[in-house]
């Protein structure tokens, strides 16, 4: 009873006043960003590009503050699957905005932000009963869930910004093969770099949610809910098959030399497997 009416407390506190109204400044911030990067991904010149990225710094320090004041209120960013969401979400803009500061990734920001937007959305107006499976039977779990849910957490972001290269990669591609040049170079990353930096967010994240696998595996193991119909569940079997998806996709990048739209499409397959994971995980406790 007492962790329960903490775990209230805590979710109050994290929907105060100030809270909300950093929210909604920061989805406003995120969203003119998307705003400008989508014009820039039209066909508009780099007038956009510029005034996308200083409100998108402008949304990431707001995003920054708006988890601070949730922990500060006692909400961890990791205490539900609508606050871990909300933490992809900052965690893809801050490696967006990092990134374009050194690759010309403009076309990206017409994918990343209004993702970015997206996720804000759907987690701040969630049910706040829509929680991840939380420590509190056994409070002696409490570390090994907390390290599950954020090394996912990092997984699905890393593999986000992949998805998103892989994406930008195949439209400039199909773009090249249609003799469309005018928007290869108005988009302005070559295929190259695209396929390369998707390359680098697979490598950082596969191991990252290799560990978050064996680490759930073992959690749910010890919480007693891996017997009968447990094994099962979609949301285990799906982690499963988008872990063998990357696996295949970085032993053939080595052995087999994939490279492209190969590569892109596996990346899309695999990252479509953590987001059908993570929205089981949010229709199941949001029901």
């Amino acid at each position: 009873m007492r962790v329960t009416c903490e775990s209230r407390r805590a979710r109050r506190g994290g929907k105060s006043g100030g809270v909300s109204t950093l929210t909604w400044h920061e989805v406003g911030a995120y969203a003119i960003a998307a705003l400008l990067y989508m014009a820039h991904l039209v066909g508009l010149r780099r007038g956009p590009e510029y005034a996308g990225r200083a409100l998108l710094a402008v949304g990431v320090a707001l995003h920054f503050a708006d988890i601070g004041v949730r922990c500060y209120h006692g909400t961890s960013p990791i205490s539900s699957t609508p606050d871990a969401m909300s933490l992809v979400a900052f965690m893809i803009a801050a490696v967006y905005l990092l990134t374009s500061m050194r690759y010309q990734l403009a076309a990206a920001g017409g994918f990343a932000v209004p993702a970015v937007v997206a996720l804000i959305l759907l987690a701040r107006l969630a049910p706040a009963e829509a929680m991840a499976p939380a420590a509190v039977a056994l409070p002696e779990m409490g570390r090994l869930g907390q390290a599950h849910i954020l090394l996912a957490t990092l997984g699905v972001a890393v593999f986000a910004f992949a998805a998103v290269l892989a994406i930008v990669y195949l439209f400039q591609d199909r773009s090249l093969k249609r003799k469309q040049l005018d928007r290869v170079v108005a988009r302005g990353t070559p295929l190259e770099t695209l396929d390369r930096l998707a390359h680098r967010c697979v490598s950082v994240g596969f191991p990252v949610f290799t560990l978050a696998i064996v680490t759930g595996a073992i959690w749910v193991a010890r919480l007693g809910l891996l017997h009968g119909r447990g094994t099962l569940r979609p949301e285990y079997l799906i982690a499963v098959g988008t872990w063998i998806a990357f696996a295949v996709l970085i032993i053939a990048r080595v052995g087999a030399g994939w490279r492209g739209r190969r590569a892109a499409w596996l990346t899309l397959g695999g990252f479509g497997g953590t987001a059908l994971v993570v929205a089981a995980y949010f229709i199941r406790h949001a029901v």
